[in-house]
Order: structure tokens, then sequence, then C-alpha cells
């Protein structure tokens, strides 16, 4: 019945947590929608994400593209037929890739697009990275769609970066700042500037839950990126 089921292929490490997330949500999903208990073909190249991020830091995009590229081809010798970045930061390049990769990629920020569409909504919030809040490549998507791209103040984006970074990247989850980046929702829910929130960051799916915020719904990107991933290598 799956003898035509695609190989997938996983760029994670970036960081380990959400690629262990990404892992276990693509089998649960498979078994789900398959109705079966069958394990997918997935190949996993776990990346050195502080060089990753010392290139965007240092705006070293071409050697970046170089970088990702060369990662991307060690899945495709390996047989994968469906490849995908497991992290929103470095979809900063994702069309430069798209270009030099010859297999299927399957682009995080158009899944989210897509979804978001779908939901109707308008004027999406965004938390991340410093390089996705204040980078181009989930606004220029999601006005082409007739959607609008909200970031927080320019302190409250350093302070997310920064755990993002210091903590959630390195698997540490603090109350302290599940109630800070809750409080900075709030805001801007309360303010009126936004309708839903991204979580642009997949480690931020794993301090902040659904349930957290019952005005708005809090757009888990792993989550959705799962789903458009299986689309891809099942049908």
């Amino acid at each position: 019945m799956f003898k035509h089921f695609k190989t997938i292929g996983m760029i994670g490490g970036i960081a380990p947590a959400s690629t262990v997330d990404y892992y276990q949500r693509i089998i649960s999903r498979f078994q789900e929608r398959t109705g079966k208990r069958d394990l997918p073909s997935l190949i996993i190249n776990s990346i050195n994400m502080n060089h990753m991020m010392d290139l965007i830091t240092n705006d070293q995009l071409d050697e970046l593209v170089d970088y990702l590229s060369e990662e991307i081809f060690v899945l495709e010798k390996a047989g994968a037929k469906v490849i995908f970045l497991a992290s929103n930061t470095p979809h900063i390049v994702y069309q430069p890739l798209v270009k030099r990769v010859k297999t299927k990629m399957v682009s995080i920020v158009d899944s989210t697009i897509a979804y978001a569409q779908d939901k109707g909504y308008t004027r999406l919030g965004l938390f991340g990275t410093i390089s996705t809040m204040e980078g181009d490549f989930f606004q220029q998507g999601f006005e082409a769609a007739g959607m609008e791209i909200i970031t927080p103040m320019p302190d409250e984006r350093k302070y997310i970066h920064k755990v993002y970074m210091e903590e959630l990247a390195r698997g540490r989850y603090m109350p302290e700042t599940k109630s800070r980046l809750l409080a900075i929702a709030n805001r801007m829910y309360m303010e009126g500037q936004i309708d839903s929130l991204i979580l642009g960051g997949t480690e931020l799916p794993l301090i902040l839950k659904s349930s957290d915020m019952e005005d708005i719904e809090l757009l888990n990107t792993t989550k959705i990126h799962v789903e458009r991933i299986l689309d891809a290598a099942i049908g």
C-alpha cells in the first residue's frame, strides 16, 4: 500500500530538541494518517547549529547556502526524496537552496502561509530568532498572500532572541521565560495588533502551548510543517 512512499530527509540539529520533536511527530502522524503501525523511511543529517548561526550573524549568506546545500547533498546521496530544514531560521536562504538542490524541498514558511490562509488570519504576530523576526522571508511571503506580519518591539525582539539561543536551543524551559513570552504576546493581542501568533522557531512550541492563550491561536510551525512534509512523502 505504501510502496510509493518517498524517503524523507531531515536537516536537523538546529536545534537538537526540535529535531527530536520533528522525528516523533513524523512517526506519529504517519501512523495516524495511514492507520498502520509501520514506520516511515526517515534519514536525519544533524548539522552544526553554532556554525550555521555564526554564518547568519556575520551575514555570510552565500557561505550559508554552500554549507546547507552540501549537507542536503548528503541526504540526497543517502536516498532522500523529500527534504526539509527542521528550523525556521535557515529559511532565510531557502530560495537559493531550492535553485541549487535537485530533490523536492518542503518549506516551513510556505506551509505556514497555506495554513494561515485556510484559517482566514490577516494580522499575524511572529516570534523567533532575530534573523526570523527582522528578516524578510516570512514578511514577503505573507504579504504576497495578502496577510501582514507583526513583530514585537525592538527590546522584546532582543529578549526573545536571547532566551531562544541561550535557553530554548539548549533544551532549557524556564517558567519565568514562559511568563515573559506570554506577556509580550498578550500585549500585542490586547493592543489589537494581531489575530494570531506564529511560533516561528521550532523550539518555541516546546515552551508555549496552544492552551496557554485562550483568545488567539499559537501557530506551531513544526506541527504545520510535518503535515506538508507527509503530504509530499505519502502523496
